[in-house]
């Protein structure tokens, strides 16, 4: 289902759509890029949301003495070094 929205630009901000819908860029028409926008926008929430619970789990596990073995990570940067070479 779709639905239309009416905004009000300011004539700059209009030019600049302008610009870039005019079918020579990436956006044919002022709705696919304001749509684009959208998307862009809902992807950097959703990733603000993920490193959110990452960093709360994070916290769960260090109040839970729950540690990554050092053992592990100098095994993690060995390997790492030897992709380098």
């Amino acid at each position: 289902m779709t639905s239309s929205l009416h905004v009000s630009l300011p004539d700059e901000m209009r030019a600049y759509v302008d610009i870039r819908t005019n079918g020579s860029k990436d956006y044919s028409t002022p709705s696919e890029y304001v749509r684009a926008l959208i998307r862009s926008d809902m992807e950097r929430d959703a990733q603000k949301l993920y490193v959110f619970k990452e960093l709360l789990k994070s916290n769960d596990e260090i109040s839970n003495n729950i540690f990554v073995p050092l053992s592990i990570l100098d095994e993690i940067e060995t390997q790492i070094a030897a992709e380098k070479l």
